[in-house]
């Protein structure tokens, strides 16, 4: 007795079971996932995106890259005729300081700049002036 209860409460819950499984699957599984390449499809659209910006990104840099490739050829070329202009006028101060020596004479030297006295402070309005002292404190 006790098998026949078992073996038709086994039936009973699979004839019930069984379908009811089945149809609770059926309504969960396309609601949650209808088309299984639209997380595809959204990860690829972001990858693309990114891939774009990279692409901006780099462009920009190629960009920057070349204007400082131009500048520092224009800094370049600034400082040679810089150099050069300062040769030049090297060259016309050495040629004047030769015309102005005579030939036996050895150049000389131009002193060195010695450092400047400290100023004096000027007298304050506490001293009196002259060095002459107050009569309060010569009393004595």
């Amino acid at each position: 007795m006790l098998r026949l209860r078992f073996s038709s409460g086994l039936l009973l819950g699979l004839v019930v079971g069984v379908p009811l499984g089945v149809l609770i699957g059926v309504l969960m599984l396309p609601a949650r996932g209808s088309d299984p390449g639209t997380a595809t499809s959204l990860q690829v659209i972001e990858l693309t995106r990114k891939l774009e910006a990279a692409k901006e990104d780099k462009e920009r840099a190629d960009r920057q890259l070349e204007q400082f490739q131009k500048l520092a050829d224009q800094m370049t070329a600034t400082f040679k005729s810089l150099e050069q202009r300062f040769n030049a006028l090297q060259e016309t101060e050495r040629l004047r300081d030769a015309q102005r020596q005579p030939a036996g004479q050895p150049e000389a030297k131009a002193p060195e700049p010695t450092a400047p006295a400290p100023p004096t402070p000027p007298p304050s309005a506490a001293e009196p002036a002259g060095g002459e002292l107050d009569d309060s404190t010569n009393r004595g």
